[in-house]
């Protein structure tokens, strides 16, 4: 086996922080794209609290047709897509979003088939919205600290 001296050794770990940081610094989410995200999310949690089978059909197209737009445009951007469930530490960020998202349909669903009102689905459709705002960016903050190693 070789011996790798103490030079060469702090000199290939500091390589590595240096890709790191470059890594992370790449990772940088363009404005629009937690704005897009949750409008998406936002008008999936209204169509499937209120909408008939044909919007919630049309709504479904355009949701998964959004996201994978938007995933071939963040990768094309930055060379890499990261699953938000699979992302280390930064997934915590990910988590709340779903179960927010999931509850706040689900109550709305509830209000509006067994009372028939309309505005609980707009109102987690707004939660959501601000809720991918929100977690998306702190989502970026943690996977970006993550990456430098600072996490």
């Amino acid at each position: 086996m070789e011996n790798i001296s103490s030079q060469d050794a702090a000199a290939a770990l500091a390589s590595i922080d240096q890709v790191r940081s470059e890594a992370a610094e790449r990772l940088t989410t363009p404005w629009w794209y937690h704005p897009i995200l949750g409008l998406l999310a936002a008008a999936f949690v209204v169509a499937y609290t209120i909408g008939g089978t044909g919007v919630m059909i049309a709504v479904a197209v355009v949701y998964f047709l959004g996201l994978g737009i938007l995933m071939g445009t963040y990768k094309k951007q930055t060379g890499v897509w990261i699953n938000g469930l699979k992302a280390g530490k930064a997934t915590w960020w990910t988590l709340p979003l779903v179960v927010l998202m999931v509850a706040g349909m689900g109550a709305a669903f509830y209000f509006h088939a067994e009372h028939g009102m309309h505005w609980p689905a707009w109102a987690a459709g707004a939660l959501v919205f601000i809720a991918v705002n929100v977690f998306g960016r702190r989502f970026d903050g943690a996977l970006r600290s993550q990456l430098r190693g600072k996490s």
